[in-house]
């Protein structure tokens, strides 16, 4: 890597900076550069965040060409550049319940400018990434290495697909293109869903809601429900999906705008608690609708001008278990955006931020595309204001501002959550290569967010075990006082794969305790694995809202197959 001097001494200052005034709760400081933008990010082990990108000009290098995949070290802000064989664009990623992470589909060979290339030659040395299947067991000393095979294949060609985790471990991968665009036509969209490892026959499975909601049908948003189906979101259309019978239950359409790509409305699985019995609720925020499905056009972009549409600041919610699930609108965004994203915080609450007041996900270099490309972006007018969503606070009081950004964060941007309760923001790059002559360029700068409980004497977390199960024996936490016990839980929190305003597999569950004196008596997970998938989480003991560090522990058994359960915890 070659950085100029000036460079070199940004970087160096706004690490120091970031340092310096990390104290500060609710601030977002630079800390790094990341080396790739950070188009898909996610958290592997202690110290180590993942960061990749499509293959294009980046400044890091690896194995003779730029490199599109990073280890980004968030304690050092260093990087590692890493080598994956297939073209890693806009793909689908997640955990597996032996601890393995998937990262599944992308996009073909291309060369400079996105255009397309001979599989292997050209400045990126890339192959077809549409079928890929590479796996990562993450590591804290530089070791591991990307498994990228060519006999790794899905059974269909994926650009844009969800991955959801599943009660035994494995994962379903849902939807997405062939070939690759704006947004799918009926020809070019997958409106099929497959599992890894494969079951049955193997063979990719129809899904009508796919098919139904073309052009709106790309990451679906996807959770996994208590009773074993998935509550799926596409165009404005919202379902249950029993995938081991192939049939829905269609819910009432989402109010307001569009939510999935490329109107991208922030989505989150609210937190299950005790308190709630446990019951799912999922929240959309913001969004674009261009209110006729024909405006959102078709691969080549859309058929109406985008950049300065304003975006929705409208939230809804739906409880999918409920006996007649409706949606509900709670309180609205303070300000309409797009590609806005949530992060779910240990004490309960959600983070807000990245994303535009105007235009939609995507890029052109057509500059006489009907979308009018500010450059070569479908979105202008970066909101630098994060907020934090306290679900359990009274109506029309749940958001509160949390910092201000320090860089815009526009389309093929992330956030993930680190073990300090922290979060690490990165990406934005609406272009088809790497660019530094456009108005909104590819971005390296990497930020951090701090809580406003940063600064606080943390719990200690070290009574927290290092495997949980479903049902079974419970354990026990000593907390400094009797006062404190009063006042504490613990909870699990799976952080997800982030990409394009979304992190798939994200949850977070509170484990039922029991106080007395000093210390609480603590269940183990519910005996229901669908309700928090199997496979790698981070643990937290939370004291009157203030967090531990996270532990990095392992849920369930460690492989994949169906899991042991016992009877629920007795307190």
């Amino acid at each position: 890597m070659i950085f100029s001097p000036l460079f070199k001494a940004f970087v160096a200052a706004a690490v120091s900076v970031g340092i310096a005034q990390a104290a500060s709760g609710n601030s977002v400081e630079i800390v790094g550069h990341s080396g790739v933008s950070g188009q898909m990010m996610f958290l592997g082990a202690e110290g180590k965040v993942y960061i990749l990108d499509k293959a294009e000009y980046n400044h890091a290098r690896v194995n003779g060409h730029p490199a599109y995949v990073v280890e980004y070290d968030y304690n050092s802000n260093n990087y590692r550049p890493m080598n994956v064989r297939s073209n890693t664009f806009c793909a689908g990623g997640m955990t597996l319940g032996d601890g393995r992470w998937l990262v599944t589909g992308g996009n073909k060979a291309v060369t400079r400018g996105g255009g397309d290339a001979t599989p292997g030659s050209g400045p990126y040395h890339t192959y077809n990434g549409g079928r890929a299947l590479r796996f990562l067991n993450p590591c804290t000393d530089q070791s591991c290495q990307w498994v990228d095979e060519e006999s790794n294949q899905m059974n269909r060609e994926r650009w844009y697909p969800t991955v959801e985790p599943l009660r035994d471990g494995s994962v379903a991968i849902l939807g997405g293109m062939r070939d690759g665009g704006y947004v799918p036509s009926k020809n070019s969209n997958e409106a099929s869903y497959e599992f890894y490892p494969p079951k049955g026959n193997g063979e990719a499975r129809y899904m009508p809601i796919l098919d139904r909601t073309v052009p709106l049908s790309l990451f679906p948003h996807t959770f996994l429900m208590s009773n074993n189906e998935l509550f799926v979101q596409a165009g404005r259309e919202a379902v249950l999906w029993n995938y081991q019978k192939q049939s829905e239950t269609r819910l009432a359409n989402i109010p307001h705008a569009p939510r999935v790509y490329p109107a991208n409305g922030g989505a989150a699985l609210l937190p299950l608690t005790p308190e709630n019995n446990y019951k799912e609720t999922v929240l959309f925020c913001g969004g674009t609708s261009l209110g006729n499905s024909k405006n959102w056009g078709n691969e080549g972009g859309p058929a109406v001008m985008v950049t300065q549409h304003p975006a929705t600041n409208n939230c809804d919610q739906i409880s999918p278990l409920d006996s007649n699930p409706q949606w509900e609108s709670v309180d609205d965004l303070p300000k309409g955006r797009s590609m806005g994203q949530f992060v779910i915080l240990p004490d309960g609450r959600l983070w807000f931020g990245n994303g535009v007041a105007t235009g939609t996900a995507g890029y052109t270099a057509d500059p006489n595309q009907a979308g009018q490309p500010v450059g070569q972006s479908f979105s202008d007018n970066p909101v630098l204001d994060e907020y934090v969503y306290d679900p359990k606070a009274a109506a029309g009081s749940r958001w509160t501002h949390a910092g201000t950004a320090r860089v815009p964060r526009l389309y093929h941007s992330t956030a993930i959550l680190l073990p300090d309760s922290s979060i690490l923001i990165s990406g934005s790059n609406p272009n088809a290569d790497f660019a530094d002559d456009q108005k909104w360029n590819t971005e390296y700068r990497v930020e951090r967010w701090y809580p406003d409980f940063y600064n606080n004497e943390r719990p200690s977390n070290r009574d927290l075990p290092d495997t949980f199960q479903y049902g079974g024996d419970g354990f026990t936490v000593t907390l400094g006082s009797a006062d404190d016990a009063r006042k504490a839980k613990v909870v699990l929190v799976r952080t997800g794969f982030t990409t394009h305003a979304m992190t798939m597999g994200q949850r977070m569950i509170e484990l039922r305790s029991k106080r007395q004196g000093r210390r609480i008596h603590v269940a183990q997970l519910p005996n229901n694995p669908s309700l928090f998938a199997p496979g790698p989480a981070l643990a937290f003991v939370v004291v009157d809202g203030t967090p531990s560090h996270g532990k990095f522990v392992m849920v369930g058994n460690g492989r994949i197959g169906k899991q042991p359960t016992q009877d629920n915890t007795s307190l």
